[in-house]
């Protein structure tokens, strides 16, 4: 199977699961965990695509998962303060992770590092983000699409060293954004899964246990 193929697969799996989630209710926070875990999707998708990546993190961790979709045209910053909304709602006391696929790492970090959002961030993990932008949307309409643009506002704003504990993960086949960008944070630990593109990254077992890893009770070591 060639890596376009696979590629497609994985944009036709998230697909799936998204009317998966429009016909059952949607998986709720019942009671308190000590541990929980946001979901961020990228760009034109939604929260179900996590599902696979969030159930083997909860099974590993014990951690609980939520997840939230906006809509494509919405403000980067409105989405920006709907993470922030949601990680008010929990627990203080709880620990907070949060996870971001594409466009979900540039919003996870803005909620990070310019909403207050490293007082309850335990640690991020972001995947196929463009932190460096990517030149793939030049044409995405909307204040999200901008976001993603090399030397846009949001770009330039986060380029800065993180300031909590992150992993950025990205795949070597990704044609959406460039390995030289997902790893333009400095500070962060990063690593590069050989054959896997953008979507790729949701999906392969490799890269849930990465994440398991990097949301584990151990220190993040830079690599």
């Amino acid at each position: 199977m060639t890596s376009r193929w696979l590629e497609s697969a994985a944009i036709a799996r998230q697909g799936l699961l998204i009317a998966r989630r429009a016909v059952r209710p949607t998986r709720r926070v019942v009671g308190a965990h000590p541990h929980y875990v946001v979901y961020v999707h990228g760009y034109l998708a939604a929260g179900p695509v996590f599902e696979p990546l969030a159930d083997h993190v909860a099974a590993t961790l014990g951690a609980q998962p939520i997840d939230l979709t906006y809509l494509p045209l919405h403000s980067f910053f409105a989405v920006s303060q709907s993470v922030g909304s949601v990680i008010d709602a929990l627990p203080a006391d709880a620990r907070v992770s949060l996870v971001g696929h594409s466009l979900g790492g540039l919003v996870a970090r803005w909620y990070v590092e310019e909403l207050g959002g490293a007082s309850r961030v335990d640690r991020l993990v972001t995947l196929a983000t463009p932190h460096g932008g990517t030149p793939r949307a030049r044409i995405a309409p909307g204040s999200l699409g901008a976001a993603l643009r090399p030397g846009s506002e949001i770009i330039r704003q986060l380029a800065r060293p993180t300031s909590v504990r992150m992993v950025s993960m990205a795949g070597a086949a990704d044609r959406v954004v460039p390995v030289s960008s997902a790893r333009a944070v400095e500070g962060a630990t990063f690593r590069v899964f050989p054959g896997l593109g953008h979507n790729q990254l949701l999906y392969a077992r490799r890269v849930h246990d990465a994440v398991a890893d990097a949301l584990g009770d151990e220190a993040v070591a830079a690599e």
